[in-house]
């Protein structure tokens, strides 16, 4: 006996309609005729088996008909529980200081003087030791972060960086090495520098047009646009195979008053498709979203028909991602200045959100308490998201949320409510991306 998955999606687009299925991401399109033809065969599934059993068979692989007691919620626990525990994709972030040379007004940090120590960094140096000859490790994302990292680029980064490219040829693993920047302050001698070390990956964020931007991200009143659009440019000319994620954060009002269009127009065209766009709300902004934001879904559409790296429409929901959030993964760190241990990257480093200390050999002892109440439970394990059809898009909020909002408050951490971008729409784009893939061959 059979039924019909709980997450089929048939979506109009143009002149048919797109087949979608969340747990498999199998996705296609068929005519409008055709579309009816097989929801007839779809409310009798019995006459659909015995009477066309080949076409059957083909719906029964893609999962958009599945066996009668199969828990599909279960298939998802699963995918999620492997991910979380068994991943062994290290990512290690560390924040050589929190001082930063801009005070943006949205920052949830607080910014205090001081930077890594020589014996935290030793710690650091043997930490990654640890991951790799005793944890097993199968690869190594080394991301630093701030404050602005670069601020200590000689003193932290490429000692720390070095030791890491190195172990990680030694014993033979891949090794990514990323920074968040506000990318001000790099030059062509830190380039080189970089290249030495394998960093090849950088977030870079920017606050709408050139005169939007300078009037949130400067420092002491001196404008950063231009060197960080000519920073951008420089990256992509001298370091290979490199990926720059391009944040925009915005507003309410930024949208409508930047020329995003000629910001894109001033990064080189040869260097576009290095560099992915990627719109993120100020958080203070963030509100209950009833429509979706078609500004913000022109201008990453227009990314991409400007040669820019294939976007993503929105973080909040993603096709074929098993969990939610880095952070809801047990093969992930956080290792601030001082030597404390973190999970979150989006709160500040206050002994609240402490989750363990990095110790003498390499070690991070973890709060145990802290880590079961984050990781015990899958992110969607409650009644809001068990019931919704969205689940394998979504895979519930993020655990930091999840921890810090009563159960009986959940739905007001549903990203159904304030991603500004719907997940049918994010069904269509990466029906579209599947298409144009699919034309290059």
């Amino acid at each position: 006996m059979y039924k019909l998955s709980l997450y089929n999606f048939y979506l109009p687009f143009k002149d048919k309609v797109i087949y979608f299925n969340g747990i498999s991401n199998v996705i296609f399109s068929m005519k409008e005729k055709e579309h009816q033809q097989v929801q007839a065969l779809f409310n009798d599934l019995i006459s659909f088996e015995i009477n066309y059993n080949s076409v059957f068979n083909r719906f029964l692989m893609w999962g958009f008909i599945v066996e009668i007691d199969k828990d599909e919620i279960d298939v998802l626990r699963y995918k999620n529980r492997m991910e979380v525990f068994s991943n062994r994709k290290y990512k290690l972030v560390i924040n050589p200081t929190l001082e930063c040379n801009f005070k943006c007004w949205y920052c949830y940090e607080k910014h205090p003087q001081g930077h890594m120590a020589l014996e935290v960094m030793e710690k650091c140096k043997k930490h990654i030791q640890y991951m790799v000859k005793h944890e097993r490790i199968t690869s190594l994302i080394l991301d630093w972060f701030g404050g602005e990292p670069i601020l200590y680029f000689e003193e932290i980064i490429y000692p720390i960086g070095k030791y890491a490219k190195k172990i990680c040829e030694d014993y033979q693993i891949p090794f990514y090495h990323y920074i968040t920047t506000n990318a001000s302050r790099i030059d062509l001698q830190m380039i080189k520098r970089m290249k030495e070390i394998g960093v090849n990956g950088f977030q870079i964020t920017i606050d709408g047009d050139e005169k939007r931007h300078n009037q949130i991200r400067n420092e002491n009143g001196k404008s950063s646009f231009s060197a960080i659009i000519n920073n951008i440019n420089l990256l992509c000319s001298e370091l290979e195979n490199i990926l720059i994620t391009l944040r925009i954060n915005y507003d309410d009002q930024t949208l409508s008053v930047s020329d995003l269009e000629k910001v894109y127009s001033m990064i080189s065209p040869e260097n576009r498709k290095y560099i992915m766009v990627n719109f993120q709300r100020v958080w203070q902004t963030i509100k209950p979203a009833l429509l979706e934001n078609e500004r913000r879904i022109y201008f990453t559409q227009l990314s991409k028909q400007m040669g820019f790296k294939t976007p993503q429409l929105v973080s909040a929901f993603n096709i074929g991602k098993t969990h939610k959030c880095y952070v809801d993964r047990i093969y992930h760190a956080e290792i601030n200045y001082d030597g404390k241990v973190y999970r979150c990257t989006a709160r500040d480093y206050s002994d609240k959100y402490m989750m363990g200390e990095l110790l003498d050999n390499g070690e991070i002892k973890w709060n145990e308490e802290k880590v079961a109440k984050q990781y015990a439970k899958a992110t969607f394990e409650n009644d809001m998201c068990l019931k919704c059809k969205y689940l394998p898009l979504c895979m519930g909020p993020c655990s930091q949320k999840i921890i810090e909002t009563p159960k009986d408050e959940f739905y007001r951490i549903c990203f159904l409510n304030y991603a500004e971008v719907k997940p049918e729409t994010v069904i269509i784009d990466y029906y579209e991306q599947k298409m144009d893939y699919l034309a290059k061959f």
